[in-house]
């Protein structure tokens, strides 16, 4: 086999290659629809040295002590409808 003709054949490989792997995505099974939770809500509030967390139905009480530098978090208590 002469030089030329191995390059074309080695050339032929690699557009086999190629297109197989232009090819495959199309082929594989994708969801069509993302099946991701919703996210749930998050709301933060506070003033000084104390926040209030609302996460869902629970709601959290937290306290920053400067002086200890420690935080303190009460809670979950859940609200009722």
């Amino acid at each position: 086999m002469s030089r030329s003709k191995s390059v074309q054949v080695l050339l032929i490989v690699v557009a086999v290659l190629l297109a197989a792997n232009l090819v495959r995505p199309l082929l594989s099974a994708t969801p069509a629809i993302a099946s991701d939770p919703p996210a749930e809500s998050l709301t933060i509030t506070g003033t000084g040295n104390v926040a209030w967390v609302l996460k869902g139905t629970s709601v959290y009480y937290i306290t920053f002590e400067k002086q200890f530098e420690s935080i303190r978090i009460y809670g979950p208590e859940t609200i009722e409808d």
